[in-house]
């Protein structure tokens, strides 16, 4: 995995090194109070740059509307006809924005993680396994 935090680029690396790494570097938010509220903080920040991408730059647009359910089909033909409500691809600009602010994401839940003395990667392994298991079912 390759990820950029907060504008330095850090080498492919797996995610408990990624999460001693994040822990290692946390030294001013140490207290779990601190590290929620960046976590917060940080999504509500992602969530502005993947909007900025359609309201500002405009690579993209998000035309939303109600997912419709057929009855008379499969979860397969009605995962197909499913939309995720973008158009477009995003900028060089906006994608490298919105990587960035992902990678700051994981810096905090990976230092909430260390806080709480979690592992990042078993986590991700469960929800792995869970998902394996339940498959399209999972989701309803």
């Amino acid at each position: 995995m390759f990820i950029k935090i907060q504008g330095v680029d850090i080498m492919s690396c797996d995610c408990a090194e990624f999460q001693d790494h994040a822990a290692n570097l946390q030294l001013r938010n140490k207290s779990i109070l601190d590290i929620v509220t960046k976590l917060g903080e940080q999504n509500s920040l992602l969530n502005r740059a993947v909007f900025k991408s359609a309201t500002h730059c405009g690579c993209i647009e998000i035309n939303a509307s109600k997912q419709v359910y057929s009855e008379n089909k499969t979860l397969e033909e009605n995962k197909e006809d499913f939309s995720n409500h973008i158009t477009g691809e995003l900028c060089p600009k906006c994608k490298e924005k919105i990587e960035e602010e992902i990678g700051d994401v994981l810096f905090y839940l990976a230092t909430l993680c260390d806080a709480l003395n979690l592992d990042l990667e078993d986590i991700m392994d469960q929800k792995l396994d869970h998902l394996k298991t339940l498959g399209i079912y999972n989701l309803l």
